[in-house]
């Protein structure tokens, strides 16, 4: 089985090699947990490619950052050396700069919501921004809605002021914690549950699906609804390698990734109420502050971010998207 970081060997040399050069293996990595619900929706991706092509493609996963941290992940692919990737849409929209829309606070309030806003046509002007940077679109996955966990209650907005809460390497998560009243304090995910534990940081934001999976209950042990964030992990490639893919597995790998992508969002609505009376059995606390205060917190952060016209063009987009 052939991997595409090859392909350009094999087509140069096409019509001399046997036919089992017709055969394509993606590898793909991120730096979730194997088995949560990122990596679930890849395993789904992998099975609808595999059945699309009657196995000619197929996709090989690597899980927990065995290839490098998100960061490097992108560069790998934007390099050549990786295939694909799946990272938070706060790394890759330091690349994509227009996926920056995403990042901002409380625009999806459901998951529901994210799935009516991508299945019109700001899926296209994704694609076309993707494009534009040398990249490929397979995907939009959801990483869940995202909360905060502290290591004391957080029952209010007041409860956040100078609490050091570790947001990702993203100047919008930066400015929103600090909308917030807290102190972020910026740091790679590989460190978070080291840094919780030693004193470094007093809390995170997350979704309860990476909460769970990383173990994170173990250490920051209360976990307040607020639901700021609901973080997209966008699936891409390079574009120059998945041109030069044969047709019909171009289309097979779209039609996978958009595919599995539905599949993936439905998955993780559907698990947030099992992982979270599953943590309460596990003895975390989970309060419910009152999100209008941290709403109207975030709302000066949105003229602020919107820099381009293209972004202000995606922002129109996904407002002006009717909800179901």
């Amino acid at each position: 089985m052939k991997t595409l970081t090859s392909l350009a060997c094999l087509l140069s040399a096409a019509f001399a090699l046997p036919a089992f050069a017709q055969d394509y293996t993606l590898r793909i990595a991120h730096t979730n947990a194997a088995d949560e619900v990122q990596d679930k929706g890849l395993q789904k991706m992998r099975e609808l490619l595999e059945a699309k092509t009657d196995g000619r493609a197929t996709i090989e996963i690597f899980p927990n950052g065995q290839l490098g941290d998100e960061a490097q992940l992108v560069e790998q692919v934007m390099l050549g050396s990786l295939d694909v990737a799946m990272t938070a849409n706060s790394t890759i929209s330091n690349y994509i700069t227009d996926y920056r829309v995403f990042d901002l606070p409380f625009l999806f309030p459901t998951i529901a919501k994210l799935n009516t806003v991508l299945d019109g046509p700001v899926y296209g002007m994704l694609e076309d921004s993707a494009n534009d940077t040398g990249l490929e679109l397979i995907a939009v996955y959801s990483s869940g809605i995202r909360h905060i966990m502290t290591k004391e209650e957080i029952n209010s907005i007041d409860d956040l002021k100078n609490v050091k809460i570790r947001t990702m390497q993203n100047p919008i998560h930066v400015d929103a914690f600090t909308a917030f009243g807290a102190n972020p304090t910026p740091l790679a995910y590989s460190e978070l549950y080291g840094a919780l534990q030693s004193g470094v940081v007093d809390g995170a934001e997350g979704a309860a699906t990476n909460y769970t999976g990383q173990k994170l209950y173990e250490v920051a042990p209360d976990f307040a609804m607020v639901g700021w964030l609901n973080m997209t992990a966008p699936v891409f490639m390079q574009k120059a390698a998945f041109d030069m893919l044969p047709e019909d597995i171009q289309t097979a790998v779209l039609e996978s990734g958009r595919e599995s992508a539905d599949w993936q969002r439905q998955y993780v609505d559907d698990q947030e109420k099992p992982l979270l009376d599953a943590l309460v059995e596990k003895g975390v606390t989970i309060t419910q502050p009152d999100p209008a205060p941290f709403q109207e917190a975030a709302v000066p952060l949105y003229n602020a971010m919107l820099e381009t016209e293209t972004q202000q063009a995606l922002f129109d987009a996904v407002m002006e998207t009717p909800t179901n």
